[in-house]
């Protein structure tokens, strides 16, 4: 192998590298995003577990304080009836009969009203209890997404960390004349200055190359930077 061909083979080696770590480097910018959309989930969920609960709170208070309320009411109620018979004057019988009628209405709106708020109760805890099994079984499910998705970022972080290593070990191997032009269009594009032809086409800009051009490119025997955008052709199969 002459010594151009060689240093089309590292550039070979370095192309596969700088695309894995593009792939690999935009895999992790997402996977932060990704994580985030599912904790919003999870916390939507929450949410509405928390309301459906604070909700029925609400209703068991109110009827608490109703029951309370009717209580009171008959207590009094039973008083009243109890002194009819004490009463001397005919106001007094009048006001006492008033405050008697009061009081019969008063229970009967207390009695009408936990029946309103004994449904109310009811779809109120069929509510949350729905809230909290859908908050449960996407919880797990969430969570092992959730997990799945941290183990890829550290599989990820990894390999961009081996491959960040491994690159610079090749390019100490491509002769000096090379190397210096490669830094230099490493200059303008970074992590992918080497790209592979695909459907004579460039891998990166996807510019469409003279068909000659995509011929020579496949012998991977010349140095031949793509006219567009410049960056360094190879060519590898998948």
């Amino acid at each position: 192998m002459n010594d151009l061909r060689r240093d089309i083979s590292l550039f070979v080696s370095v192309a596969r590298i700088e695309a894995s770590l593009h792939s690999d480097r935009l895999a992790l910018q997402r996977i932060p995003t990704e994580i985030e959309t599912i904790d919003r989930a999870l916390a939507g969920l929450e949410a509405r577990e928390k309301a459906a609960r604070a909700r029925l709170d609400g209703l068991l208070v109110a009827r608490r304080d109703t029951e309370k309320r009717l209580h009171e009411h008959e207590d009094h109620l039973k008083k009243c009836k109890s002194q009819q018979s004490l009463v001397k004057t005919n106001d007094e019988y009048t006001a006492m009969i008033k405050e008697i009628a009061n009081l019969e209405k008063a229970i009967g709106d207390d009695e009408e009203k936990i029946l309103v708020l004994m449904d109310e109760i009811e779809a109120a805890e069929k509510e949350t209890a729905a809230a909290h099994e859908a908050l449960q079984v996407e919880r797990g499910k969430r969570m092992a997404e959730r997990d799945t998705l941290e183990a890829k970022s550290a599989e990820l972080a990894t390999e961009v960390d081996r491959l960040t290593r491994e690159k610079p070990k090749i390019l100490s191997e491509i002769s000096p004349a090379l190397l210096k032009r490669y830094e230099r269009v490493a200059d303008r594009f970074g992590d992918l200055a080497v790209t592979r032809v695909q459907d004579e086409h460039c891998g990166v800009c996807r510019q469409q190359l003279p068909p000659q051009v995509a011929v020579e490119v496949r012998k991977n025997d010349q140095f031949i930077t793509c006219q567009a955008c410049g960056r360094i052709l190879v060519y590898y199969a998948d």
